[in-house]
């Protein structure tokens, strides 16, 4: 049985989790190691009633939507801070790369089978108790305030709902310098550490009234990922939290 609250331990898990995807008749993320986290927000939320109301944040780019499209799901919601931003460089990509499978994420911007909305995640215009499922694929490392996202994810989710996160991780801090010639933008991206995801993540969600689903399971073996608007290697966390609504 496959582990959900977890580190990526080595590419072998990355190759499974392709697998995984084109075995829901679904594609590999346009960054193949990404599959990974996908595969698994989408393993959990496949068993889902298919009239679940499902949020992503940060989905400009992501694949998560038009997947969950495909696999019969019908209330999709997605948010970003900018939207559009990288349809050219996604048209490149999938011309080059992917060509028709890629496809779907593109027309996620236009098709009304989706509800895109400029917001920001950390105070968005959602009601209370909106969503089952909120996906957070590689989002909360880009400056977000950890506190505040868990304190709206935790509004506008429904009792019991469920938040997946995923984020770049490696056991000891790797400190990334944003101004580097790898981050000309000066873009946000902390690596966490073990310690910063225990007592800066975990207890924050945990104080805002989310629980893990299952502990997390910290063994690691290779450095996976490999980035290069930073020029830095690690690998990924992933843990699903529920509401808790005994709080």
């Amino acid at each position: 049985m496959m582990t959900l609250n977890s580190v990526l331990q080595d590419s072998n898990e990355v190759h499974q989790a392709i697998e995984g995807l084109r075995s829901l008749d679904l594609f590999p993320h346009h960054n193949r190691v990404k599959s990974w986290d996908t595969f698994k927000m989408i393993n959990i939320i496949n068993h889902a009633d298919r009239n679940s109301s499902i949020l992503d944040i940060g989905c400009d780019g992501s694949p998560i939507l038009p997947m969950l499209r495909r696999l019969g799901f019908t209330k999709l919601y997605g948010c970003d801070l900018v939207l559009n931003k990288r349809y050219v460089g996604l048209m490149k990509l999938v011309h080059t790369f992917y060509k028709k499978d890629y496809k779907p994420v593109l027309e996620m911007y236009g098709s009304s089978n989706f509800d895109i909305s400029v917001q920001d995640l950390e105070k968005t215009e959602f009601q209370i108790e909106k969503f089952d499922y909120i996906t957070s694929l590689s989002v909360i490392e880009h400056g977000i305030n950890i506190q505040n996202y868990f304190k709206e994810m935790n509004r506008i989710l429904k009792k019991e709902g469920v938040l997946l996160t995923s984020a770049d991780y490696w056991p000891d801090k790797i400190v990334n310098v944003i101004n580097s010639k790898h981050n000309y933008n000066n873009f946000p991206d902390i690596i966490f550490s073990r310690e910063e995801i225990e007592q800066n993540v975990i207890k924050i969600a945990e104080e805002n009234g989310f629980v893990l689903t299952e502990p997390i399971n910290f063994a690691f073996k290779d450095k996976v990922v490999h980035w290069n608007i930073t020029g830095l290697d690690y690998t990924f966390i992933f843990f699903a939290l529920r509401k808790n609504t005994s709080v």
